[in-house]
């Protein structure tokens, strides 16, 4: 089966008994929209051009080379909106390995694909959290098409985290690879929470360990397949303004900067409609202390999202949602200030900007040609 994607920037690395040991000279934070390359020796501005299929002038554009006969081994190129991927030689039966960005940022979603001449059995890490792997034959026949998606913690330290893939097929082989995954800083603000003392007595540490427990074992199990199709839409209407952005630093009460915002707040009023954002399963509804009346889908593919502090609840565990079908209603329960929707979206059990899954649709790489 093929699916529309949005192709991001497409890399090789090697799947392979050999490590990827060399890291990336980690480039200051940019919007990355097209392939990453380092330059080896012999490399030219006009031979990349051509394997890329793209020119010149957009390389030396989108890096900002005042001399393009002048590069450097090791430096890292931008490649603009190319979706070729290195030539290089891959064991059978694997016969392509992308991932949609070397340089993704702090709180993002990112893909990973594998395609094989034969079926596989996949398992990886990001950052020691484990990959949920779909698998999709081509239409072709005789072709496997495998992704999944990693999240970045908002507050994971900008540089190299590791990525490791296993891969076994049904001849008992077996293939082990790790690569640095260089992550880049994003631009978060600092918000400061005041909370009276019948509020604050909900940030007890056994409370929020006990709710931090509960939530963890549903973002550990989901659909094997993805339920959603393009674009997740935003939950409220009308466009409700956000009060607090996804990433946000937190200071309460005065006190030392302490954690980062999981989701994104919208300013709604009591009583708006909130509506799921895609198809998924209810996989909790019901009053939690910390989260108050609260929402959970499970989108399949490791993605989960949560609603917060609501004032009614209109589904049951294990309901089937569709886009736009209502979840409940904005209210203000729980470790709440006043009035909002809290919306939250994981990857596994990382939670990532939401917003990005309403600009790009996931998985983020196509299936080889």
């Amino acid at each position: 089966m093929k699916r529309g994607r949005h192709c991001a920037a497409t890399v090789w690395l090697l799947l392979s008994l050999l490590l990827l040991s060399a890291p990336l000279a980690l480039a200051a934070p940019r919007p990355i929209e097209g392939t990453t390359h380092t330059v080896r020796p012999g490399d030219t501005l006009g031979e990349l051009a051509a394997r890329y299929g793209t020119s010149v002038e957009a390389i030396a554009a989108a890096n900002e080379l005042l001399n393009p006969d002048l590069i450097s081994v090791g430096e890292l190129l931008l490649i603009p909106g190319s979706a070729i991927e290195f030539p290089t030689t891959l064991p059978e039966p694997i016969t392509a390995l992308r991932v949609s960005s070397l340089l993704p940022i702090q709180g993002q979603t990112w893909t990973i694909a594998v395609e094989a001449s034969r079926p596989l059995t996949l398992t990886g890490t990001f950052d020691d959290h484990a990959l949920h792997w779909v698998a999709e034959e081509t239409d072709t026949g005789g072709e496997w098409h495998y992704w999944a998606l990693a999240g970045v913690h908002a507050l994971a330290k900008p540089g190299p985290h590791s990525l490791a893939l296993e891969a076994l097929d049904g001849h008992n082989k077996q293939w082990t690879s790790s690569a640095d995954i260089l992550v880049q800083a994003g631009d978060f603000d600092t918000g400061h929470i005041y909370l009276s003392a019948a509020t604050s007595s909900l940030l007890d540490p056994q409370l929020l360990r006990r709710e931090r427990e509960r939530l963890g074992a549903i973002w550990a199990v989901s659909a094997s397949e993805p339920l959603w199709q393009g674009h997740f839409a935003i939950p409220v209407r009308p466009m409700w303004p956000v009060t607090s952005r996804f990433g946000q630093r937190r200071s309460y009460n005065d006190g030392p900067v302490s954690s980062s915002h999981a989701g994104v707040d919208y300013g709604a009023k009591q009583g708006a409609l909130v509506l799921a954002p895609a198809a998924g399963q209810v996989v909790l509804a019901e009053q939690l202390t910390v989260r108050g009346n609260a929402v959970i889908l499970d989108h399949g593919a490791g993605v989960h999202s949560g609603y917060w502090h609501l004032w009614q609840i209109f589904v049951e565990e294990g309901d089937e949602v569709a886009q736009g079908d209502p979840l409940g209603r904005v209210g203000s329960t729980g470790l709440s200030t006043g009035d909002h929707l809290h919306w939250e979206l994981r990857v596994g059990d990382v939670a990532v900007d939401p917003l990005q899954w309403t600009r790009e649709v996931m998985p983020q790489i196509e299936n080889g040609e």
